[in-house]
């Protein structure tokens, strides 16, 4: 599997570190691949976008952020300047871990297949041509996502990452701000009060 990345360090580093979390940051990752192939738990190019905060594969494209830009805002790829390098998991893998994640083909957005199957709320894709706006995780996998305070696999890796209760997509708390939702405004999390279930997640790094 092929690794393309440039040495930088980005704004979350700092932000991280201010923080006291111990959490390192990765160099950061600009990848893209011509090949319209599925998103797999063994690839690396997991991405944080600096203008929406929410994790997408970087392996097919730019995908589809909510946020436009370029002169007319008209240009919607996702940005992975100053992102670290993230892997996934399938569920089958060993370790404990949230496994109701999905890649979106349409918008390359990771997001809770489980919650929004709970009836609590729906997905919101921003490049959706279904009327409610559900993300399509036609070829993807199922991904397995440590989740706190138990679903974790031992100290490291990064926290701050949460489940947004209106898109439900997998977004990072860690800057100033919460990042733009695609169903409009800031993203939103929840924690759950059954401590065993947990909506702040880890994420690891290269």
């Amino acid at each position: 599997m092929p690794t393309i990345r440039t040495s930088s360090i980005s704004r979350r580093t700092l932000l991280t570190a201010a923080a006291g979390g111990g959490l390192a940051m990765a160099a950061g990752a600009t990848a893209t691949l011509v090949t319209a192939t599925p998103a797999r738990a063994a690839q690396h190019l997991w991405t944080w976008c600096y203008q929406c905060s929410q994790l997408w594969f970087s392996g097919n494209g730019s995908g589809y952020c909510p946020v436009g830009s370029g002169i007319f805002g008209w240009d919607h790829g996702h940005q992975s300047s100053g992102s670290g390098d993230y892997v996934l998991r399938y569920d089958t893998d060993p370790g404990v871990g949230d496994s109701h994640w999905r890649w979106c083909r349409d918008c390359a957005a990771l997001w809770s297949k489980g919650w929004s199957d709970s009836g609590r709320t729906t997905s919101y894709c921003p490049n959706s041509s279904q009327p409610l706006r559900w993300h399509n995780w036609s070829g993807s996998g199922t991904y397995k996502i440590e989740a706190l305070p138990d679903g974790i696999n031992g100290p490291g890796g990064q926290r701050l990452w949460f489940l947004c209760i209106r898109c439900s997509g997998l977004f990072f708390t860690g800057n100033a701000s919460d990042g733009t939702c695609p169903a409009g405004g800031a993203h939103r999390h929840w924690k759950s009060p059954e401590p065993q279930i947990g909506y702040e997640y880890v994420l690891r790094q290269l």
